[in-house]
């Protein structure tokens, strides 16, 4: 691997069914499409004009954790789902996830469901 942040493309699928899809872009970022369970086509994201959730941009915390920060809602606010190996995986195949935004930003929580449970996410 060249990068680490090359660990974290391909598919992943968590335990209930959601889907992740990750392709490495050509600036040390990744771009990302998200698949509720059950469904074949991306997310709708209300919260963003209903625009499909596909080329979402992936960076690396800026701060060196090795976390993958997903931007939902691109660069309009802090909405992120942000993802972490888990410790004991030293294969990289086991996804952590949390959701990210500003405190300010609490109209959003009215979307966490649509993100599905956050449990953890496997290496298709």
């Amino acid at each position: 691997m060249d990068s680490f942040i090359e660990n974290y493309c391909g598919c992943w699928e968590s335990e209930s069914g959601y889907r992740l899809s990750i392709d490495l872009s050509r600036d040390d970022t990744v771009i990302v499409s998200f698949y509720r369970a059950g469904e074949n086509k991306p997310m709708v994201r209300p919260w963003l004009d209903s625009r499909l959730a596909v080329n979402m941009v992936g960076r690396l915390d800026a701060e060196g954790s090795g976390t993958l920060d997903i931007e939902l809602s691109g660069n309009v606010n802090g909405f992120c789902l942000n993802l972490y190996f888990d410790v004991i995986d030293e294969n990289y195949q086991r996804l952590s996830p949390s959701i990210i935004r500003y405190e300010k930003e609490e109209f959003l929580d009215q979307y966490y469901e649509l993100l599905g449970p956050l449990d953890t996410f496997k290496k298709c």
